[in-house]
């Protein structure tokens, strides 16, 4: 009987020892991935840096109709993620920012047919009658109607990270106020005219109950991703061919947390950036590219088990700049973490 027990002791400990072995690895690697894509124009094609052609269109709808691919409405995205739950494989969210009238015309009924959600977010201030390049708000009411997701995009479309708080806090409440005339509620997601965004907009998108902000810069969104600055990969007509929208929307989170600067809006320039990764065997495969408008940034790159830490070789231009950085797993996903910084 003695050494009946001892064995189912040392099973019982053995058992134990996977299980935390398991969850050790399990704690190392994303549990959850999801790409969304921007749009803004849709066969205009005066505006070739935000239009994207009714052919390219299609073939993305096309790609996204793939039984390998899982497109979700982004609160679906963000819900699974906040509460820990499963998204399935190669979820993708669809996002069209502005509100022009093409998105109504050209856009929304191949979407509608696919089945596919999509989340408009809206400038209010554009949204006046008379105004022929926008919707009104009687469109806007009947796309909320037929299941469109409705997002606030600002009042004003300015670049609201050079604003002082209480700019910021009238912006946010006079869009605020006209959604909740117009559709009786105001939105919960948020997107960021131009993806700028620096922590006092972060904060006051908080205290107004915003579930989470989307910026400009590509990525994959996974469980350590800033809920405040989730990424977006853009689409218009350089780039959105197919082969480009293909790799993008299978690529899966990096898994970054401890991200420094905290703030996008840089003042130390150039910034010094540091990062920890949840997966410690991708730090040999990382690499890491800082772009603004001369084009690439030389910088030296220090890897440390999980902490990665850049050092720029010169300043950073004024304006938007990007960091993009990948690395391939053990299972050869691309992994991608993007972030934008402004000065």
């Amino acid at each position: 009987m003695l050494v009946f027990n001892i064995k189912i002791n040392q099973l019982s400990v053995f058992a134990l020892f996977f299980i935390i072995l398991s969850s050790s690895v399990q704690a190392n690697n994303i549990k959850n991935s999801a790409v969304v894509f921007m749009y803004h124009k849709f066969g205009i094609s005066k505006y070739p840096t935000t239009n994207i052609t009714l052919d390219q269109f299609n073939k993305h709808l096309e790609e996204f109709s793939q039984p390998k691919y899982n497109v979700r409405s982004l609160n679906y995205v963000l819900d699974t993620i906040i509460n820990d739950g499963d998204l399935p494989n190669n979820t993708i969210g669809i996002s069209v920012d502005d509100a022009d009238r093409s998105f109504l015309t050209a856009a929304w009924p191949k979407l509608k047919e696919k089945g596919f959600p999509v989340t408009l977010f809206v400038t209010t201030s554009t949204i006046v009658e008379n105004n022929k390049n926008y919707l009104n708000w009687d469109e806007i009411r009947q796309l909320k109607a037929e299941g469109v997701e409705i997002g606030a995009h600002s009042h004003t479309h300015e670049h609201s990270a050079d604003y002082t708080l209480e700019e910021l806090r009238k912006e946010i409440e006079k869009s605020n106020k006209i959604f909740l005339k117009e559709i009786g509620k105001t939105p919960d997601l948020y997107a960021y005219p131009y993806g700028e965004a620096d922590e006092k907009i972060f904060d006051l998108l908080k205290k107004y109950k915003y579930k989470a902000a989307f910026g400009q810069h590509s990525g994959a969104i996974n469980e350590t991703s800033n809920l405040y600055y989730l990424p977006r990969f853009s689409l218009n007509e350089r780039y959105g061919e197919i082969n480009r929208v293909k790799f993008a929307a299978n690529v899966k989170g990096l898994g970054v947390y401890d991200f420094i600067p905290t703030n996008p809006h840089i003042i130390e320039n150039p910034p010094y950036i540091g990062f920890s990764l949840l997966d410690q065997l991708l730090t040999k495969d990382i690499e890491c590219f800082v772009f603004d408008s001369d084009g690439r940034v030389k910088n030296e790159i220090f890897k440390f088990n999980e902490r990665i830490e850049l050092r720029l070789l010169r300043k950073l231009n004024q304006g938007r700049s990007r960091l993009n950085c990948t690395a391939r797993d053990k299972k050869d996903n691309w992994r991608w973490f993007g972030h934008q910084f402004l000065l």
